[in-house]
């Protein structure tokens, strides 16, 4: 045996391409092809995604510059960073195409998906200079689908979602995986077990190998060359086992002691506080007129919302945050090599009871991820 052959990481000596990965593959090149410029790619936890995205680094070949961004970026800075870092000056020039691919984007906050559709609007001699595809759990369709992000939806031009093995295709896809891993003159799955794994993993490729790699050893280790369905069941056992199997039975009487303990560190906690906080009757009662002058001024804040490549980006999104009573400014930085980027502030000044009111008040409009920032006292001014 060469490698394991049900290993739960992404090697693509092992990809097995379904009738339904084929499809999904091909039109995610085709689209990139007719320079859609946006593509997104769901699938459930498992389904084969990150398999599909290293594929895609290989096939796009000499034609395009291809980055695979495995941890999505948290602000719309870092994502410029990362595209800057990986095409360099390929977004200007005669160069091969650039292609963007975000594995797990189902991660992507609000501002980064506002910056991806801002992304989108590049063009070079009428069409789109960067492709981008989009690939993740099903959250990431829904968060798409948001009226927030209506513009950025209709410029995908192409949805499509990775579905699991059928009934027909575990087998294949068990003896495939035994055959790369140089398993081929032995030990093989019988049909009723791949039927066994279909129904209790529902076809979930991540899922099957890990079942498959404990019945493997199982059958290396008896010396068995046929896995059959019962070899199946026993490692399925195995394999769901969980801490739930292992939590300690509680009892009624165990519920009333650990509630009694409980009770008694609660009391200890409050006379442990009390006695290193002399003062804590003036939080009830209010501090003497003199003391309460003697108060340091509270600290004041600003509040940083989002950062744009474009200032007519920043000035949309401080015109929206208008509509909604938000009195915005921008704010520009150079970061040199031809990179400005603009910022979105409430500059405030806040207090911070005051910062966290309208942060509040900015999360029922979908805006989160918001950034407090110090500001001193002459600012404020």
């Amino acid at each position: 045996m060469d490698k394991k052959p049900f290993s739960l990481t992404a090697d693509l000596d092992f990809l097995y391409l379904s009738e339904g990965h084929m499809r999904v593959f091909g039109e995610i090149l085709s689209a990139i092809d007719r320079r859609d410029g946006l593509v997104c790619v769901t699938g459930e936890p498992g389904a084969g995604k990150t398999i599909i995205c290293r594929r895609l680094l290989e096939e796009l070949g000499d034609k395009y510059n291809v980055v695979l961004v495995t941890t999505p970026p948290k602000t719309p800075q870092a994502m410029t960073e990362t595209l800057d870092d990986a095409f360099g000056e390929e977004m200007e020039g005669e160069s091969r195409i650039p292609v963007a691919i975000f594995d797990e984007a189902q991660h992507l906050d609000f501002r980064c998906l506002d910056h991806i559709k801002f992304l989108t609007n590049l063009e070079k001699e009428g069409e789109k200079l960067l492709q981008i595809v989009l690939v993740g759990q099903p959250e990431l369709a829904e968060k798409v689908s948001h009226k927030r992000f209506i513009q950025l939806e209709q410029r995908i031009g192409a949805k499509l979602k990775l579905g699991s093995l059928n009934k027909k295709e575990v087998w294949p896809y068990l003896n495939h995986r035994l055959t790369i891993a140089g398993l081929s003159g032995g030990t093989r799955f019988t049909k009723r077990s791949a039927s066994y794994l279909y129904r209790e993993t529902s076809g979930v490729p991540r899922l099957i190998n890990r079942i498959a790699n404990i019945a493997v050893e199982q059958a290396l280790h008896e010396d068995k060359e046929k896995i059959g369905a019962r070899a199946v069941k026993r490692a399925a056992s195995k394999a769901s086992a969980s801490r739930s199997d292992w939590q300690e039975e509680v009892t009624p009487e165990r519920i009333s002691l650990r509630l009694s303990v409980l009770t008694i560190i609660f009391a200890l906690s409050v006379g442990l506080y009390l006695y290193f906080n002399p003062e804590w009757p003036l939080a009830l009662y209010g501090r003497p007129v003199a003391q309460t002058q003697a108060v340091a001024p509270q600290s004041r804040y600003a509040l940083k919302l989002s950062t744009f490549l474009l200032r007519e980006q920043a000035e949309e999104f401080r015109d929206r945050l208008a509509k909604e009573d938000f009195t915005a400014t921008v704010a520009a930085k150079d970061f040199g090599d031809g990179w400005t980027l603009y910022q979105v502030r409430l500059p405030g000044p806040y207090t911070q009871r005051e910062a966290t009111n309208v942060m509040d008040r900015l999360g029922t409009i979908g805006i989160q991820n918001v950034e407090k920032i110090p500001i001193s006292s002459s600012q404020s001014h």
